[in-house]
């Protein structure tokens, strides 16, 4: 998904927030916005909005000392997702179809984002995932295509944000009691809220995942950046799962790149993504006004192929 003209009104929108929430010095924020104004000229257009973020979030970053702004922001929303896991578990386990729940719980969780959102309610995420159809549903193409995968396939899980990540241990978990093979790639340095190794580790994902970096601070996965590890695992997986809507952005028109069937689960937060999804999906416009449609989709091709 390339950058739109309104991607660069929210990098602004953005660089406010974070430099207000790096420092209280108001002529560090006026410093950051003139910075990072400076470079929206001369951003590529042809490049994914996650791909351009980084210089954006780097220059905040220098100019208010500040690498990681919403570290404590992450660890609470960690801790939150933690606390009612046990019962979110229990739901899970419960359920008739296990890991249909879990990822409808885990695409709920998506809401957490810094970035693209002021404000959310995680808790009427997760009631609307209970009972709100999908905007697009590819469940039955998923619980299809890893029926027909052998005990070990190598299933590649792409992360998103904090606090999100502990929902996606649930649907983790049911893909290791699958006797699959799964691989958790989370972020290798801080942008916005996305998770850490760290986060990963607290969140508890190494019981039933090994967890790598894709050696980028990157609120997506550009493959052209990604570390020779990452691509390892991207180029060898048998399925992939891309969460949230950063991973979405940079690999919605990824094919060539990978043998592997790629199946997206994200909340859409904003206009030009849900614009964008309705194009490949073949939808109108209309349909996915990006305020908060759960969606969990694949290109036909790849479903079929």
């Amino acid at each position: 998904m390339k950058c739109s003209v309104d991607c660069l009104v929210c990098f602004m929108d953005q660089t406010l927030r974070v430099a207000r929430i790096s420092s209280d010095d108001a002529a560090v924020h006026l410093a950051v916005v003139r910075e990072v104004a400076s470079l929206l000229p001369k951003m590529d257009m042809s490049l994914t909005p996650p791909e351009n973020s980084m210089a954006v979030y780097a220059a905040i970053a220098r100019i208010t000392a500040c690498p990681d702004p919403y570290l404590a922001l992450k660890k609470m929303s960690n801790d939150q997702a933690l606390a009612i896991l046990p019962e979110l578990s229990r739901e899970v386990a419960e359920s008739s179809i296990p890991l249909i729940t879990a990822l409808r719980l885990a695409i709920a969780g998506n809401i957490i984002d810094y970035g693209a959102m002021r404000s959310f309610d995680v808790a009427a995420a997760l009631n609307r995932a209970r009972t709100v159809p999908f905007a697009i549903d590819a469940g039955t193409q998923l619980l299809a295509r890893l029926g027909g995968l052998p005990e070990k396939a190598k299933i590649l899980y792409l992360a998103d944000n904090c606090g999100e990540i502990a929902y996606d241990r649930l649907v983790i978990r049911c893909l290791a009691d699958m006797g699959l093979k799964v691989t958790v790639a989370v972020k290798a340095g801080p942008i916005i809220n996305d998770a850490l190794l760290a986060d990963a580790l607290a969140c508890g994902l190494a019981q039933y995942a090994r967890i790598i970096t894709n050696g980028t601070a990157c609120p997506g996965t550009p493959l052209p950046l990604c570390s020779a590890e990452f691509l390892d695992a991207f180029h060898d997986a048998d399925l992939i799962i891309s969460k949230g809507q950063g991973n979405f952005e940079t690999l919605s028109e990824a094919g060539s790149e990978t043998r592997a069937p790629i199946f997206f689960l994200l909340t859409i937060k904003c206009p030009v993504v849900g614009a964008h999804l309705a194009d490949l999906a073949g939808m109108g416009r209309e349909t996915l006004p990006g305020e908060g449609e759960m969606v969990l989709f694949t290109r036909d091709h790849w479903a079929e192929g």
